[in-house]
C-alpha cells in the first residue's frame, strides 16, 4: 500500500464500508469521524495523497477542513460527499475539490478515489472499439 487516503465521514457505516472497499483495492486508509482527529494527525506529521471528506462535520464543515489541509498539502486531491448543506459551503467545496452527490455507489466512488493500477504502475482502463462489438462475418455461398 503506497498511497494513503484520508476518509473523514461522521456516519460509522458509510465510513467503515468505504474504508473496507478502499483497502480491498490495496489503498491505505486513515478513517476519521471528525475534524479534530484530522488536525491531530496532521500535527503528528501525517500526509495523504487523496481525501474523502463529508461536508457535514461536527464542529466545522468539510470545506473549511479541506482548506486547512491544502495549506499543509497543496497537491491533495479532495472528493466531497455532499448532503443537505448550506450553499456557501457547497461553493467553497467546489472551488477546491470534486463534489459527489448521494446515493453513493461504493464501486464508482472507490474508482474515483483510487483507480485500478496495473503492476507496471499504469492505470488500467478498458477500451472497446465498435469493430470489436460486431459479430464475425459469415460467408454464405458455394464452396
Amino acid at each position: 500500500m503506497t498511497s494513503r487516503v484520508l476518509v473523514v465521514v461522521p456516519e460509522p457505516s458509510l465510513r467503515e464500508n468505504l474504508s473496507r472497499a478502499l483497502r480491498a483495492r490495496g489503498v491505505g486508509v486513515d478513517a476519521c469521524e471528525e475534524s479534530t482527529e484530522v488536525y491531530a494527525a496532521v500535527g503528528r506529521g501525517r500526509t495523504w495523497v487523496r481525501a474523502v471528506i463529508a461536508l457535514d462535520l461536527a464542529g466545522t464543515d468539510g470545506a473549511t477542513l479541506a482548506h486547512d489541509l491544502l495549506q499543509q498539502m497543496p497537491a491533495l486531491e479532495i472528493t466531497f460527499l455532499t448532503g443537505g448543506t448550506d450553499a456557501s459551503v457547497l461553493c467553497r467545496a467546489q472551488a477546491v475539490g470534486t463534489l459527489v452527490w448521494p446515493p453513493f455507489g461504493m464501486g464508482p466512488l472507490c474508482e474515483r478515489i483510487a483507480p485500478p493500477v496495473r503492476a507496471s504502475g499504469t492505470f488500467a482502463r478498458r477500451t472497446t472499439s465498435r469493430r470489436s462489438l460486431r459479430p464475425p462475418a459469415v460467408s454464405v455461398g458455394k464452396k
